[in-house]
């Protein structure tokens, strides 16, 4: 089969003051022989050496020819495949224009018969290389375990004439899989995170303490606050220990910083980036100084600004090469009115807050857009930190592939020149992770291209006889968030609106096609059961409601034939594909532990609704419940005094609200007025003090709706209670809870059995 290649990317060039023309085809091959010898430079640096081995590995894998490696300064009889700026590429193309490649810019051109590779040190010459084998030749790297090399004993490729500089200088696909080195340079990712070595040009490395949120480990409380408390944040007239935010207006804590930066610098001189960023939380300094310099600023990045500033400029002075690296993140988000970052300083701004099912040229993401337009017009060096994945909820259906791209142009049109794009980073298996590390890792390199076109090609390419139904669910998932005008959050819950039983249903025929059209490629088979996982991760959280759902409404059930063996096929499959969490910080043993692990059984009605009509109450077993710090506040535990045998149990050492039901996607009727109860039991110890708490949130209007408090002495034994929280008009943005009481000499534990819902006649 001969190939004469064209560019089936061919926009990655055009669009980007590159041109190609195809006067002149190359024929590398013929009949699996080659008459083409690589050529590299004596001097050349690890990372070009390392590309003209990956060309000669791969054009051997593609036309079965052995295309020998010479290292040389002689220019040795033709014709050549040059590799990297050495002397024999001067002699061969000594024209040739190397000057304005910054940052990582690539040039592939012909001349004569020969096909010339380089670049802007370190990393051009091998992208170029990855380039070329993706465009002329037809190679695809999908993920670090799966790619396409094309079989071509007949190889001509067109002749180049290619020239191309990335608009971003920083580009990290931060998912768990796109880590590996190779992967991540075949890709032209280039971030602190992924495993890139000398070998493949490194990377953009941040140094210091840690790449974000380093306030804590440039000033330790356990350090500094015993002895100087002014160093830290003060609120409400106190100084805050512990894990707050330090006194950006404190000029020893400027001077103590400056000191400690300067110490990783003389540890790693050849440090890029230094962070010196607010740590994850808010309380910042509302001390006199630190308000009134917020007040002339307009926000709290004006006085952190200033204390970044004065801490780049101490460091430009010695290390002119070292940026420093701040955020603009959630209470610091806002642009200042009058101090701009020094050249040195790189502002990274977040995405957190966004809605992530819209581009940010909507209206939802309006505020955000003006952030951006605000830092863009003082920043020199503007990066993003922008957020891929569900947190909450790796493995659950996310649609957002069709922001992806369009926000990674949106970021480039206003002067973003450094992209992160936080993804599933602490596990494999979650929701279309190879798929959506791919697409941003092209549409990083060029936001240019078509991303739709993208996410078409990477699913012909992974899940093959499978793409169309997988194509198809794809579209499904995105449609169904945009009719439900769906705010999608990087925290979305499983009850989300778009995550509804007749959508399911749907989606859940077409994973059964994609199954069946790859039932005999047990390689493929397995991706598709891996892309299935999202839509069982949803069948068993939201199990028991859509058979509640599907009763009322007299429906046919759609889903799993049974609870436990869908639980039991979702966890296989999770297993052999390597996925260890279910969110950011929840390990997949919870949830086998919260499905299974339990022995959960069926339950009957709750009290006082055996004889109603089915659609006149809304059961909401604890199946449902989240649990704050799951493990510590709250674990989800066998009991057998519960309607289900399985209850959430609260140690009484604490007062936080720590379970929760919520009622977005409820049946709720508008207009109804709900009486709400809770099943709840204590195992007290003594009789002093408060039992327990529970009640009904309005997070929209900011108001408790209902509430019940319960001394020890009120509570008679430790069987389970029914007890009412309040009578109400209810709606999605409201949530049921229960707390334990902080009372640990007379309170065990607190036992949440389930919450109901009567609709008032």
């Amino acid at each position: 089969m001969s190939r004469h290649a064209s560019l089936c990317l061919v926009v990655l060039f055009a669009s980007s003051l590159a041109s190609m023309a195809f006067a002149a085809p190359l024929r590398l091959a013929d009949g699996g022989k080659t008459r083409y010898s690589i050529v590299v430079d004596p001097y050349a640096t690890t990372a070009e050496k390392h590309a003209a081995k990956e060309l000669a590995v791969f054009l051997k894998q593609v036309t079965g020819a052995d295309f020998p490696v010479q290292t040389t300064a002689a220019t040795p009889a033709g014709p050549l495949l040059l590799v990297g700026p050495g002397r024999v590429a001067s002699q061969v193309a000594p024209n040739l224009n190397l000057e304005g490649l910054k940052p990582d810019g690539i040039v592939i051109e012909t001349v004569g018969e020969n096909l010339l590779f380089t670049g802007e040190r370190p990393r051009g010459t091998l992208y170029a290389l990855y380039s070329f084998l993706e465009e002329a030749v037809g190679c695809r790297w999908w993920s670090s375990k799966v790619s396409t090399i094309p079989s071509l004993p007949d190889l001509t490729v067109p002749e180049h004439h290619v020239r191309y500089v990335p608009p971003l200088e920083y580009r990290e696909s931060f998912w768990s899989d796109a880590f590996d080195g190779d992967w991540a340079a075949r890709n032209k990712s280039n971030g602190n995170s992924e495993r890139l070595e000398d070998k493949h040009g490194g990377k953009v490395r941040y140094s210091g303490p840690f790449f974000v949120h380093t306030f804590a480990m440039l000033v330790p409380p356990a350090t500094y606050f015993k002895e100087h408390p002014e160093y830290f944040s003060e609120v409400n007239g106190q100084r805050l220990d512990g894990y707050a935010q330090v006194c950006v207006t404190n000029e020893a804590v400027k001077k103590l910083i400056t000191a400690k930066v300067f110490a990783y610098l003389r540890e790693d001189p050849h440090a890029q980036i230094i962070s010196v960023s607010q740590n994850d939380c808010d309380n910042h300094c509302l001390c006199a100084n630190c308000k009134k310099l917020e007040e002339e600023e307009g926000s709290p990045a004006g006085p952190l600004l200033h204390l970044v500033n004065y801490v780049a400029a101490e460091v430009g002075k010695q290390y002119p090469q070292v940026a420093i690296d701040t955020l603009a993140y959630q209470y610091t988000r806002q642009p200042p009115r009058h101090v701009k970052p020094l050249p040195n300083v790189i502002i990274r701004l977040c995405s957190i807050e966004c809605d992530f099912a819209h581009p940010l040229t909507a209206e939802s993401n309006r505020k955000f857009a003006d952030d951006i337009r605000g830092w863009s017009k003082l920043c020199q060096r503007l990066y993003i930190w922008d957020y891929t994945t569900n947190f909450a909820h790796y493995v659950q259906p996310h649609p957002n592939l069709r922001v992806l791209g369009k926000n990674i142009r949106f970021f480039v049109d206003h002067g973003v020149r450094g992209i992160f794009e936080q993804g599933a980073y602490t596990s494999l298996g979650a929701e279309f992770a190879e798929l959506k590390a791919w697409v941003l890792a092209k549409s990083l390199w060029n936001p240019r291209l078509d991303d739709q076109a993208l996410v078409r090609e990477f699913v012909n390419g992974y899940y093959g006889a499978a793409a169309s139904p997988m194509w198809e669910y794809i579209q499904l998932i995105h449609d169904e968030a945009e009719a439900k005008h769906t705010y999608l959050t990087c925290f979305s819950s499983p009850t989300a609106e778009f995550l509804n039983l007749a959508m399911l249903a749907k989606a859940d025929k077409l994973l059964d096609q994609a199954e069946a059209a790859v039932k005999d490629d047990p390689a493929v088979l397995q991706r598709v059961q891996v892309a299935r996982l999202p839509l069982r991760y949803v069948w068993a959280t939201r199990w028991y409601e859509f058979q509640d759902q599907a009763a009322r409404e007299k429906l046919s059930w759609p889903g799993p034939a049974d609870y436990v063996q869908n639980c039991r096929t979702f966890l296989e499959i999770a297993k052999a594909a390597g996925v260890t969490m279910i969110s950011e910080g929840g390990p997949l043993a919870a949830f086998e532990r919260r499905t299974i692990g339990l022995g959960r059984t069926s339950s009957p009605p709750p009290l006082g609704c055996e004889a109603l009509p089915r659609d006149q109450w809304i059961d909401l077993q604890d199946a449902t419940f989240n649990l704050a710090a799951e493990g510590t506040w709250a674990t989800m535990e066998k009991d057998e005094l519960a309607s289900d045998k399985t209850a959430a149990r609260m140690p009484g050492n604490h007062y936080e609200w720590a379970v929760q039901q919520w009622l977005l996607g409820k049946p709720l009727a508008a207009d109804a007025t709900y009486d709400v109860y809770a099943s709840i039991r204590v195992e007290k110890t003594g009789n002093a003090g408060q039992a327990f708490s529970a009640g009904i949130y309005d997070t929209k209007n900011r108001v408790g709706l209902g509430q019940v408090n319960r001394t020890c002495a009120e509570i008679a034994d430790d069987q389970y209670q029914v007890y009412k929280l309040g009578s109400t008009k209810l709606h999605g943005d409201v949530y049921l809870w229960a707390a334990p009481p902080r009372n640990p000499d007379n309170v065990k534990s607190v036992w949440v059995d389930r919450f109901w819902l009567v609709k008032g006649k």
